[in-house]
């Protein structure tokens, strides 16, 4: 090892070649390895974390879809299933105004079963959680336990907080508990506890009410499977006991890592995939590099073997100038990794839970070490074996350059340039299908408006909004909106495109026959102000609009998307008809369709909004304490945002405003984790590119000068510069169409295999592959050009007689 550190300092430009490109690769892969472990591999924070579990209720459709939990169900799986489990919780996300001495604010909270706690394994800082008698019936136990940071901040951590009143929608709650700090439960953005019992009664009891996420801890000794085989038990016996709400219901599970991160699994997987062949075409680069470094060394090893050296003498000076290298390349590596990873985690979109860290750990270290020694096995390999085939007599005379090494030496280099290029184009094409299903999805038609156009949600505590309080705010609210200074229109809705907060119901249509039936449906329901379709841009297809003259006691009228209508009745006739929210034909009352909307994707933009159409329905008819306020402006939206805070804190200063943003800002979140793995994946291809166009010019340049009497000879014998440019540039197509049909080959088996990573693009799209195999080619020629045009400009007598 002295020795090769010694052979590489005299060797500067090739060694710092060789290390910046090996720690490139290396810092890239080490960086990513750091969030894969930190997000599929490190254990969860909580004690005894794989034992974790978490619950879904599935319906069967088409195929197993996933529901969450009504309150009935929960209390029923939770009481029959203890065999399996030590404790069973349910949440449900909740905001609150928080009112008291100073301004008014919205806090974040969770309703939780009393053992909700005890899944996750964390006991409070502070005083108690909640007990089995306080979660047992509805609209009871206003407790609340804080959070750390709420406490501190709120209360500046005083330890007597104990019993204090905490005022949250105009009700007081009682402080019982803080918990330590570090803890957010599953929820990063919450603040608070509550606990289940303060749902209202409606909710406790309605099993078709399915909007709680369920939690359990694995009894030890209990497998994923003996649990899941429980609960599916005990979905058959509510399905016997309970048909109108639980057939085709049933439950499943799976370990909270899944719940958690399962979604990132496959694009995690696929930029550790993109950054090896990243690390791959580097150290094939480095490969070459020392293949080259090697055919100079050509008398040196001659002498070392007529001097007795064997073949694994030179095996052990190759194979350690290349650990040498490696070792080197793994320590400037992991300085970037740290910069990659810092960069990573303050970059990235994917929300991730607090606990989990992008910064370097053990693991990383111990990764880049062992990527490392085998990048030394993969470079020094093939110098190894080739060293012991040179002919040492024209080695030791210094004859026959032309060699270079040997007719295996240069085909071994050929060999190592092709495979530079295919991998290259495979990861160019993966990485265009990225760029273009993003561009897909960021150019597409949600069937709304984009631009201009700011929501922001309210809450009105309805202890103090009676029904007529209510009206006469939020009639208030959009008279003095509409006449703000840049508004064209405002409205009202329960919810807006891409905030989450769109409730599901089933239906069935009139005349339809009892559940289970073919006309059973699911659909998405907004309840939204007349002004609603004109402010938000949403198109109203046929029928008319919401009249400002509906009330609660008038008969129920709604709007159905275009992809309801069409599924029940033919064109032009869904209008008149009606359908009733419910899976049992007895229960609500019967809601008249008046219009028919155009489709909107309020979900996601990636969603199906035919797959679960959307049903609007009159606010005025079905008002809620909680909802938006849509602004269309004339000019860009963001211009408004605090002349809006400010309209609202002049009619009640008690109740705040909060999620304000506008649209391009939901849509820019919305596609910020596609954008973010299309820019990685860009980064690495382009970073391909770059080495393979690298690696063919080393290969190119060294053959030019290992040609040098034979370029001279044919230019003596009248070859014109034209001509000595063909043959240069001729070798570099033979590799390069090698390159580009491997590499096509392996780009349509990878493209194939990511196509469900990608929105509405074909993987077999020949475009894609066409312009990428163009680049390619031009990136290549262009690597050659430099060194055949030197080639071109050789004097032949000079070449003659240096030789």
């Amino acid at each position: 090892m002295r020795h090769a550190f010694r052979s590489l300092l005299r060797a500067p430009g090739f060694t710092l070649t060789a290390v910046l490109t090996l720690a490139l690769g290396l810092g890239a892969i080490t960086a990513i390895f750091s969030a894969v472990h930190a997000i599929l591999l490190k254990p969860l924070p909580f004690p005894d974390g794989d034992r974790i579990v978490s619950l879904r209720t599935m319906v069967k459709r088409d195929t197993w879809e996933r529901r969450s939990f009504s309150q009935p169900d929960f209390r029923d799986y939770r009481e029959q299933s203890m065999r399996s489990f030590s404790a069973f919780a349910c949440s449900d996300g909740a905001n609150f105004n928080l009112t008291g001495d100073s301004e008014a604010a919205r806090v974040r909270a969770e309703r939780v079963s009393h053992d909700y706690f005890a899944v996750l394994g964390t006991a409070p800082a502070l005083g108690r959680t909640f007990t089995a008698e306080e979660d047992a019936a509805p609209n009871t136990g206003r407790l609340v336990v804080l959070g750390h940071d709420f406490w501190r901040t709120r209360f500046a951590a005083s330890p007597d907080v104990l019993g204090r009143p905490l005022t949250l929608t105009d009700i007081d709650y009682t402080i019982v508990g803080v918990m330590p700090p570090g803890f957010h439960g599953l929820d990063d953005s919450t603040q608070l506890w509550v606990p289940m019992s303060t749902l209202d009664a409606s909710t406790w009891t309605n099993r078709g009410n399915r909007g709680r996420e369920a939690i359990a801890r694995l009894n030890p000794g209990v497998s994923i499977e003996q649990a899941r085989a429980e609960l599916s038990a005990i979905g058959l016996r509510l399905a016997s006991q309970f048909p109108a709400t639980n057939t085709n219901y049933s439950a499943d599970l799976a370990p909270l890592r899944e719940e958690l991160f399962g979604s990132l699994r496959a694009p995690l997987l696929v930029l550790l995939g993109a950054v090896a062949l990243v690390l791959l075409i580097t150290c094939v680069n480095v490969a070459n590099l020392l293949l080259v470094r090697l055919s100079h060394r050509r008398r040196e090893i001659a002498i070392r073997v007529s001097l007795g050296a064997s073949r694994g003498a030179l095996a052990r000076l190759f194979l350690g100038e290349s650990l040498a290298l490696s070792l080197l390349g793994g320590a400037v590596g992991v300085l970037f990794a740290v910069w990659f990873a810092s960069a990573l985690h303050h970059f990235t979109p994917i929300s991730l839970p607090a606990f989990v860290s992008l910064e370097l750990h053990w693991p990383a270290f111990l990764f880049a070490a062992a990527v490392a020694l085998l990048c030394a096995l993969a470079i020094g390999a093939l110098p190894a074996l080739l060293a012991g085939r040179f002919d040492l007599n024209a080695s030791l005379k210094d004859a026959g350059r032309s060699t270079a090494g040997g007719p295996a030496a240069t085909r071994l280099r050929s060999t190592l340039v092709v495979t530079e290029l295919a991998l290259s184009l495979a990861l160019l094409v993966a990485s265009a299908f990225f760029v273009r299903s993003f561009i897909n999805l960021v150019t597409q038609s949600p069937g709304y408006r984009t631009e201009n156009l700011i929501t922001q949600r309210l809450l009105l505590p309805p202890a103090r909004y009676k029904p007529e309080a209510s009206a006469q705010f939020t009639r208030t609210l959009l008279e003095r909106a509409s006449a703000l200074p840049g508004v064209q229109s405002a409205a009202l809705a329960s919810d807006t495109p891409l905030d989450g907060n769109s409730a599901a119901t089933s239906f069935v249509i009139e005349g339809g026959s009892p559940v289970p039936a073919e006309n059973e449906g699911r659909t998405y329901t907004h309840m939204v102000t007349p002004g609603f379709f004109q402010t938000a841009g949403i198109a109203l297809l046929q029928g008319e609009t919401f009249a400002s003259s509906y009330a609660p006691d008038s008969e129920l009228v709604a709007i159905v998307s275009e992809s309801l209508a069409r599924r029940f009745w033919p064109p032009g006739e869904a209008i008149g008809k009606r359908l009733r929210p419910g899976r049992s034909p007895g229960n609500g009352p019967w809601v008249r369709i008046i219009g028919v909307a155009g489709e909107a994707k309020y979900r996601g933009l990636v969603a199906n909004p035919t797959r679960d159409p959307d049903v609007y329905l009159a606010y005025a008819q079905r008002p809620t304490s909680g909802f938006a306020l849509v602004v269309h402006s004339v000019g860009p939206s963001h211009a408004l945002a605090q002349s809006l805070r400010t309209l609202v804190a002049s009619l009640d200063a008690q109740v705040p405003v909060f999620a304000q943003t506008t649209i391009e800002q939901r849509i820019a979140t919305a596609s910020a984790n596609q954008r973010f793995s299309a820019q990685l994946m860009a980064a690495f291809a382009l970073a391909a590119l770059l080495l393979a166009a690298l690696g063919l010019y080393g290969v190119v340049s060294f053959g030019v000068s290992q040609r040098t009497q034979e370029i001279g000879v044919r230019m003596a014998l009248g070859a014109k510069p034209a001509d000595i440019l063909r043959l240069i540039l001729g070798g570099t197509a033979r590799l390069l169409t090698l390159g580009l049909l491997l590499g096509t080959a392996l780009a349509v088996v990878l493209a194939h295999a990511l196509a469900p990573l990608f929105f509405n693009v074909n993987p077999r799209s020949p475009l894609i592959y066409l312009a990428v195999a163009l680049t390619l080619t031009v990136v290549a020629l262009l690597a050659s050009l430099l060194p055949a045009r030197r080639a071109a400009r050789v004097d032949p007598m000079r070449a003659l007689r240096a030789e």
